[in-house]
């Protein structure tokens, strides 16, 4: 299994796992992914986990990057970069 994929496969895991992370009100990397955004680009920062996500519309692509910290497995911010 490829290092990228493992780091997505923990990330979802601890977003689902963590009660904080489904109960904020701001966007998560979870919510994202249920929206239908693939990870484009994951990385490890300590303590953060980087994600670049994307997700092709009609009109072309959004891209997203979120934070994520990884003690907790909340998603610190998340902000659209195109």
């Amino acid at each position: 299994m490829s290092t990228m994929r493992m780091l997505v496969l923990a990330a979802a895991a601890a977003a689902a796992m963590s009660g904080q992370a489904l109960a904020q009100d701001k966007p998560t990397v979870g919510k994202y992914l249920a929206d239908g955004y693939e990870v484009l680009r994951a990385e490890i920062g300590s303590p953060f986990l980087q994600f670049i996500l994307q997700k092709k519309t009609a009109s072309g692509q959004v891209l997203v990057w979120c934070s994520v910290q990884l003690q907790s497995g909340e998603t610190s911010s998340c902000r659209t970069i195109k």
